[in-house]
């Protein structure tokens, strides 16, 4: 399914609120101590971060990695207070590696540095890209802490990236540059977007692709003791390609494309295609899927089927309302929240389509967010209770993605029931309130 000469190996949703896209705006925040540590809620908050820094690993050499960082010079404080009286930011980057033993981080610091970039206005375009070099072992798992700080504001945000160097399949040891020559700093990619995949190890003549057209679970929701369902991640194609860095590489269809040296060896670089929109809800299309956490079975497939899908989604959304202003700011907050779970919680499908990304949009933001290794804890305050809503995902093991995280299910304390009920009355549900 990659486009260049391939032997194939025989083998597998109102009118006017269709394109909803939140604007990610800064606001007042210190940079995040260690201490806070403890509550990363902000994490999956964009409002409340002053910096949205980017990411990618690379692992470059056996006993190095390298840190890609990408910034939006927009987000920076630019002044004429330095010795050249020109426009400039000062940008902080401070990283701190601890591993990763049987799921736990160590308290011992396998690496850390701090760096100062100056950024000049004339000189820097949309993004700034900045690279560090890490010093990690093969066989090791680590958890990278990256603070990122605007000097003249201080203000800044912190960030937790996995790095796996279990072995040399994992993906972080390919690297995919775009058609521009720059570290391409997503895994998702439209139906004509070229760029260029490098494996870090020499002797590769061949690559291989599986391509899976459809992984559609959704999750259980949380009235279930019972774990949301996997698939069974059998290939719908397989592809042989001659390996070169410089080939350019496009995936022609939506689906997943796992990346492999060795076909017979778990891990690999999964890329995605989930259309062109992704990962906004721009189409009538792209709001269906989600209504199932609120519809019922029978009125989703209903939904699904309709003709006129647009008419069937007015109607929901007006029945649930009760007027054209409520549906309005219903559609606005649920489907603002759909971007930001395909954005935080995409994994092996859509993030909108993960147990985290369900809680998240009918649930919203946590209020606290801990992280322990391969785990999160999500805690929703609640009004009326002295016990808060409180939910724990935990990572899985996975060849294709570091962000499949499984919910531990707890159907008594949920409010699951609760929550889909106030949607459906016409009001966002907040834990607060209950």
């Amino acid at each position: 399914m990659l486009k260049y000469n391939a032997v194939r190996i025989p083998g597998y949703f109102l009118t006017g609120l269709l394109l909803i896209l939140l604007a990610v705006t800064g606001c007042v925040s210190k940079p995040q101590q260690e201490t806070a540590r403890s509550n990363l809620a902000f994490l999956y908050n964009p409002s409340s971060s002053p910096l949205h820094p980017e990411f990618i690993v690379f692992h470059e050499a056996r006993t190095q990695s390298r840190l890609y960082i990408k910034v939006y010079p927009v987000e920076l404080l630019f002044n004429q207070a330095n010795s050249e009286e020109t426009y400039q930011a000062r940008l902080e980057i401070n990283y701190v590696l601890t591993e990763i033993i049987d799921g736990k981080e160590s308290e011992l610091v396998a690496d850390s540095t701090t760096t100062e970039f100056t950024l000049r206005m004339d000189e820097v375009k949309k993004i700034f890209v900045a690279n560090l070099p890490i010093r990690t072992m093969e066989g090791k798992k680590y958890m990278l802490k990256v603070t990122t700080t605007d000097i003249l504001r201080k203000k800044g945000t912190s960030n937790f990236i996995h790095v796996d160097r279990s072995t040399v399949n994992t993906g972080q040891n390919y690297m995919v540059t775009g058609a521009n020559g720059y570290p391409s700093f997503d895994r998702v990619f439209q139906s004509g977007e070229y760029f260029h995949v490098q494996y870090n190890r020499k002797g590769v003549d061949t690559v291989y692709v599986k391509y899976y057209q459809n992984i559609t679970p959704l999750p259980r929701p949380p009235v279930t003791n019972l774990s949301s369902t996997r698939p069974d991640f059998i290939p719908d194609s397989i592809f042989a390609y001659p390996y070169s860095d410089t080939a350019r590489v496009l995936l022609p269809n939506k689906g997943m494309y796992h990346i492999q040296v060795d076909p017979y060896k778990p891990g690999g670089l999964t890329l995605f295609n989930f259309g062109d929109n992704y990962p906004r809800v721009a189409s009538v299309s792209d709001m269906i899927g989600p209504m199932a956490y609120l519809a019922s079975s029978v009125e989703f497939n209903e939904l699904a089927n309709e003709t006129n899908m647009k008419l069937a989604v007015d109607n929901f959304w007006l029945e649930s309302a009760g007027n054209v202003q409520i549906a309005r700011e219903l559609i606005r907050v649920y489907y603002n929240r759909v971007f930001f779970a395909n954005y935080f919680f995409t994994s092996y499908k859509e993030g909108w389509k993960t147990d985290r990304g369900m809680m998240f949009i009918v649930y919203g933001p946590p209020n606290i967010l801990t992280k322990k290794g391969d785990t999160e804890i999500w805690v929703y305050y609640r009004k009326k209770s002295r016990e808060p809503l409180q939910f724990t995902f935990s990572r899985h093991a996975s060849p294709y993605t570091q962000n499949d995280f499984m919910m531990e299910r707890n159907f008594v304390t949920s409010m699951w029931v609760q929550a889909v009920r106030d949607w459906r009355s016409g009001k966002i549900f907040y834990a607060e309130s209950i």
